[in-house]
């Protein structure tokens, strides 16, 4: 299955190109409903503790509504007690393709008004599919949250009415699917939040596409699903021949003495996922506490910004860590001014961030005159985000994407829908997320497999790619409970079990 995501523009480009190819849209419209039913059929009912075969199809007046009108003619005709509605009276004024199914069927149109929502096991949302452009009427929203009151499993289809398929944001309301069943590729709207959370499991389906016509839409776009895919044959496996230093020297500048477990999270995750030696730069204050916690992470007594760079250039460090624990002072914001005129490979986390809020051009202006631009990548929370960019109400991915063009860097913009952005590279959306990653330090593991991979010799957009994908795996192997102590036995765990044979089939 390909990785890349759609804009509703994306949608119709392809609509357009298999009608170029000898497909007129009815026949389109078929096959999208025909692989829905298929999907609904074999893996969304069979999933149901409880199924009285009883199905309400909502359908609205545009072509979302006639997907719905040929998933309802193939379970009629495998015997599902099927009713029909259009809940506004939409049915005076369909498309002439959902005329024409509509004819097909021969069910009596249902009264919304009348209809008992609870008699039904199954509910199917093709109300309005991904060109919704207007606000929805209050006689919809009050739809709408009758739907979400039931018991019933709801399959929208292609996206779930309320959503902007765009952007993720939910109109005043959206219906809350169990399953979401698109089209072709998954739309933005079912992996940003809020949408995402409203779409349930997302299942794709085809319409009778080429891969050549997928190929031609996902180059206009370049939105893709971060998956081993994309950046697998770039991971940076160990070989026979490689030695400690080989694997690249990482360096995590500790916090103050009352805040130093980030940095040593930072630390031991970046030497869990394969960098050859990590050492932590530690004032005098704060050597003997991170010493009585580490063995294999080595330690530095650091005290200043000269004694910080005068170590990387005597042991030759191939990444920086700042910012995990560090506090947001004038050493921090001094040591990630020169960590950028280094050149070496750099992460900026947390108040290696923050301590240039009151002042973010400053941190700009040094990023864009760092010559070498793809070993540096920023991991900011939303908040963090928030304090350093100001861009209004757009979506999750064109933020990443300025702020990756401000910065010239690579973006990991956390959260439960991260997205990751580089100037002139596709950008990422996790594809699948971990609610149980919302712990204290979470965010510090993440850095320190930033800065792994970095070091490893891997470039910012796959390093951050690749780190991303491995720290939300962590959180859907280890479940609840998951706090970040436990994150980096998990690492092991998931490089041997999944990533090697994910590698080994790649390569």
């Amino acid at each position: 299955m390909h990785n890349n995501l759609f804009t509703s523009k994306s949608s119709y480009e392809l609509d357009q190109l298999c009608i170029k190819r000898g497909y007129k849209f009815n026949e389109l419209m078929e096959n999208a409903g025909k692989s829905a039913f298929i999907r609904i059929e074999k893996e969304i009912i069979p999933s149901l503790k409880k199924f009285n075969k009883k199905l309400l199809i909502l359908c609205g007046p545009g072509n979302n509504g006639g997907d719905g009108l040929v998933i309802a003619k193939h379970l009629k005709n495998k015997g599902y007690k099927i009713d029909v509605c259009f809940p506004v009276s939409y049915s005076r004024k369909i498309s002439k393709h959902s005329k024409m199914f509509l004819k097909k069927i021969n069910i009596d149109e249902k009264d919304f008004q009348n209809i008992k929502l609870n008699q039904y096991s199954l509910i199917i949302d093709s109300i309005f599919g991904i060109g919704i452009n207007r606000n929805l009427s209050k006689k919809i929203i009050n739809v709408i949250r009758k739907v979400n009151k039931t018991s019933a499993c709801v399959v929208s289809i292609d996206i779930a009415s309320g959503i902007n398929a765009d952007t993720g944001d939910l109109m005043p309301e959206s219906i809350e699917a169990d399953h979401t069943i698109t089209f072709v590729a998954p739309k933005i709207g079912n992996y940003l939040l809020p949408g995402k959370k409203n779409s349930g499991q997302i299942h794709i389906v085809s319409i009778g596409e080429k891969k050549s016509d997928i190929l031609k839409v996902s180059k206009l776009s370049k939105l893709k699903l971060n998956t081993p895919d994309f950046w697998i044959k770039k991971f940076k496996w160990p070989s026979k021949l490689d030695h400690k230093y080989k694997r690249g020297h990482v360096l995590v500048k500790s916090g103050p003495l009352s805040s130093t477990g980030a940095s040593r999270l930072a630390a031991e995750s970046a030497l869990r996922a394969g960098a050859g030696a990590v050492t932590l730069a530690s004032s005098s204050a704060s050597l003997v506490v991170n010493a009585s916690h580490l063995t294999s992470v080595m330690l530095k007594e650091i005290n200043n910004s000269d004694d910080f760079f005068n170590f990387v250039k005597e042991k030759k460090i191939n990444t920086l860590i700042i910012g995990p624990g560090c506090g947001i002072n004038k050493l921090t914001k001094e040591l990630v001014i020169r960590a950028i005129n280094t050149e070496i490979g750099l992460v900026l986390d947390a108040d290696g961030l923050t301590s240039f809020k009151s002042n973010p051009s400053e941190l700009f202006d040094h990023l864009k005159k760092r010559r070498k631009k793809e070993n540096i990548i920023l991991t900011p929370h939303e908040g963090e985000f928030n304090r350093l960019f100001n861009f209004g109400q757009i979506n999750k991915i064109d933020k990443a994407n300025r702020a990756a063009d401000i910065t010239k860097s690579t973006i990991l913009f956390k959260g439960n829908d991260t997205v990751i952005c580089s100037p002139r590279k596709p950008s990422l959306v996790t594809k699948e997320s971990s609610s149980f990653l919302a712990t204290a330090g979470s965010g510090d593991v993440l850095a320190g497999l930033c800065g792994s991979f970095i070091a490893q010799g891997m470039k910012s957009h796959d390093a951050a790619a690749a780190a991303s994908w491995l720290h939300n795996e962590i959180g859907l192997d280890a479940g609840p409970g998951l706090i970040a102590e436990d994150m980096e036995k998990f690492i092991s765990k998931i490089l041997t079990k999944k990533l090697k044979r994910i590698y080994q089939n790649a390569n």
